[in-house]
């Protein structure tokens, strides 16, 4: 395996982490506290942004007789605040 391949691989899956203790640690916050812990994780760019130097490809909203997508995962992160 190539070696900027394999650190994107690691990257990605400490991204998956970090935000999985995140949300653990996140539940027993209240809601004020979610808001600002959603928005310092926004800001930050994630570790793989960091290690390639680009941002994952996301998916394309599409608009289907007036239907919306969900989007990214963040997008769902909001709505579990």
């Amino acid at each position: 395996m190539n070696r900027r391949d394999w650190l994107s691989l690691v990257a990605v899956h400490s991204d998956s982490w970090l935000l999985s203790v995140s949300f653990y640690l996140g539940a027993r916050l209240n809601r004020n506290e979610r808001k600002r812990l959603f928005s310092l994780i926004n800001d930050l760019p994630s570790v793989f942004e960091v290690v390639t130097d680009r941002k994952p490809v996301k998916d394309k909203p599409t608009v289907d007789s007036g239907s919306k997508s969900r989007g990214s995962t963040k997008v769902s992160v909001f709505l579990f605040l």
